[in-house]
């Protein structure tokens, strides 16, 4: 009778020790899959600064500048020689 309850007790040790290691695997799991997260977004931000300044600066090459939010338009720009380019 002792060695089945010695025999319990072991099966339900290992079973507990399992679970414990896929708990800590699952939290490990969750850290990587948050600063994942956080690269993704970081990254679309980027992305986001990166099309705003494209579409400025196409906005300029063609002659129709883009104001930005409510900034008052910039003044014409000119070269060295005083011709606006």
């Amino acid at each position: 009778m002792d060695e089945r309850i010695d025999r319990l007790l072991s099966l339900a040790e290992q079973q507990h020790a399992t679970i414990v290691e896929q708990g800590r695997q699952n939290a490990q799991q969750h850290a990587t899959i948050v600063e994942q997260g956080r690269q993704i977004a970081q990254q679309a931000e980027h992305i986001g600064l990166l099309t705003q300044s494209v579409v400025l600066l196409l906005g300029e090459e063609m002659g129709v500048p883009v104001p930005d939010g409510d900034a008052a338009p910039e003044p014409q720009r000119t070269d060295m020689d005083g011709k606006p380019y």
